[in-house]
């Protein structure tokens, strides 16, 4: 019987960073696509073993911008979201079932079996710039200094994902 030994390598490498997406539908059956660039698990290794149940983690993927330039005119986010077709009404509700898929090899990979499913979230620090005598927020004054998408996956743990979902993880010679 043959095994195979998942080391630490204990750094961060272009290889770790992914693009990951979600793919579901909405109530009238149109395709819905979310998608994050240069996503990176920045969360631990996280098993919780507990009699006749299945270890279930959270794997958290965080969208990473490449430009480091904070002077650029290009504030393009790491994320996209597409909905097919043209659903109105309650046509519009996206359902939470879904795939969850990682970016290797030239194409995209189911990731494993959910449980739990998982949530998208795009966290985003908004300034207001106030001034004497203004009575609340003004037009033309309110700035975004950041934003940082994440899809978070609940996954049944399936060992050979353990290199596709965490960062600094390898297949040991």
């Amino acid at each position: 019987m043959s095994s195979t030994k998942y080391i630490g390598t204990g750094e961060i490498t272009s290889a770790d960073f992914k693009s990951v997406k979600w793919v579901g539908v909405s109530k009238s059956g149109a395709p819905v696509t979310i998608i994050i660039n240069d996503a990176i698990n920045l969360g631990n290794i996280d098993w919780t073993f507990a009699e006749k149940n299945d270890t279930v983690e959270s794997i958290e993927m965080t969208g990473c911008y490449t430009n480091t330039d904070a002077a650029s005119s290009d504030t393009t986010e790491p994320w996209s979201l597409e909905v097919g077709g043209s659903p109105v009404g309650a046509g519009n509700i996206v359902l939470g079932a879904g795939v969850f898929y990682v970016y290797e090899g030239g194409d995209y990979k189911a990731i494993a079996l959910t449980r739990g499913g998982g949530k998208f979230v795009v966290e985003r620090e908004i300034r207001q710039i106030n001034a004497d005598g203004d009575r609340g927020p003004v037009k033309g004054r309110i700035v975004m200094d950041a934003s940082t998408p994440k899809l978070t996956i609940n996954v049944l743990t399936i060992l050979e994902s353990l290199t596709s979902l965490h960062a600094g993880v390898a297949v040991s010679a």
